[in-house]
């Protein structure tokens, strides 16, 4: 069975690897941070008994061989990334999960048909690069010319990024959609509440959200605050006069379908005494049906047709993120199930209402989620937990699961 007190203490080392003066964790990828967090993900997977490398984009893979080199591959993780100001759960339970799966494999002495492969992404979150670039890049969905058009929040291409961070710049066998691999399961926090309110030990995800990202720039002329109401181009209000009417429209008709989130704006010059002549946010929509995706677009821009003529400013749009809801995989999704009854366990199906690197490796393997319960549904939050008893069945259920689709 899983020790769960070695995971909650290499979840808690994790931690400390952070960004000096920032609340909780943060660690955003190819910084020095993160390197350091690589690196400790390695040291784990080598005292585990793994083969590690880390390939040209940054991910970090730990192989724990089986007895047939012609039998496909079976692969669980998560990502190592943070937000700013993070727990120390979210996505690293998923590697340190996966990780205490292979070691229990290992110490059996019962070897697995197929070769286990743990892995730690970068890029998931979408606080420096846009979310699910690492997936993406591992999965062949952004090639080597995308290195230079993808930059971070700064402006920073991809390629210089990983050239700081001292790889190649290059995407030699990062690709890996061309592998025979029979699964890829990624354990998460469920991020919401129900596991918990239910006394239920783990949920199966039968699908996810899709993410769909814009950044908004409203652009009017700065001007003295004594200027008449209806003599303004202000930045300002109608920036947030399209936030609350979206916000609005979508809690009165999208309960349960979709939601949207504004969690960045910007004014400029950003003066006490200065009408904004620049407003800059961000519109985070989340949804399992594309149409609703479809809807919400349309509706944005008829509000903003309207705020362009109320306010005598012109709006642009730029989309920074597009990803589709996603079903898993109903043979990886029967073999949780099976194994959380295998082991005793309560278990439920349930969709995922957040994005996960699962949603792009579904476009070249089959896939599967697990959730484990988040207490009282903090996330992206230092007050993220979970019992250490959850991150001990999370991984027993990785281990049981692998097994069974590897006897397959």
């Amino acid at each position: 069975m899983a020790n769960a007190e070695r995971m909650e203490a290499q979840l808690k080392a994790l931690s400390l690897i952070s960004e000096q003066g920032e609340e909780g964790t943060t660690r955003l990828s190819y910084t020095p941070e993160y390197r350091k967090g690589a690196d400790y993900i390695k040291k784990l997977m080598e005292e585990a008994g793994l083969t590690v490398r880390e390939d040209a984009a940054g991910l970090v893979w730990g192989l724990l061989p089986g007895t047939d080199p012609d039998a496909p591959k079976l692969i669980s993780g998560s990502h190592l990334d943070t937000v700013r100001c993070s727990g120390f759960y979210d996505g690293q339970a998923g590697i340190i999960c996966a990780l205490e799966a292979a070691r229990m494999i290992k110490e059996s002495g019962k070897p697995l048909k197929g070769d286990f492969e743990v892995v730690a992404i970068p890029m998931e979150e979408g606080a420096r690069f846009p979310n699910l670039t690492g997936s993406k890049l591992a999965a062949g969905v952004l090639k080597e010319a995308d290195l230079d058009l993808v930059k971070d929040t700064e402006g920073t291409t991809l390629r210089e990024a990983m050239l700081s961070y001292g790889l190649t710049g290059k995407l030699d066998g990062v690709d890996r959609s061309k592998e025979k691999v029979k699964a890829f399961i990624e354990l998460h926090m469920e991020q919401g509440t129900l596991l918990e309110d239910e006394g239920i030990d783990l949920g199966v995800v039968d699908g996810i959200f899709g993410c769909y990202w814009k950044t908004i720039t409203v652009r009017g002329e700065v001007s003295h605050p004594s200027t008449p109401m209806a003599k303004r181009k202000d930045a300002g209000l109608a920036a947030c006069r399209i936030v609350s009417d979206l916000s609005e429209h979508v809690a009165k008709n999208y309960v349960g379908k979709a939601t949207v989130t504004c969690g960045k704006m910007d004014f400029h010059p950003g003066e006490i005494n200065a009408i904004p002549s620049r407003a800059v946010f961000s519109v985070d929509f989340r949804s399992g049906d594309k149409k609703n995706f479809d809807e919400l677009d349309a509706y944005l821009a008829e509000k903003i047709a309207q705020v362009e003529k109320d306010y005598r400013v012109k709006v642009e749009q730029e989309v920074f993120s597009n990803t589709p809801p996603t079903p898993n995989t109903p043979a990886i999704m029967n073999a949780l199930t099976t194994g959380a009854k295998n082991l005793g366990l309560k278990s439920v199906v349930l969709p995922s209402g957040a994005g996960h690197d699962t949603m792009i490796f579904a476009k070249i393997w089959p896939t599967g989620m697990i959730f484990i319960p988040s207490h009282e549904g903090y996330t992206h939050s230092p007050r993220e937990y979970t019992d250490p008893k959850n991150l001990a069945n999370g991984a027993d259920l990785i281990a049981e699961a692998i097994r069974i689709l590897d006897a397959q």
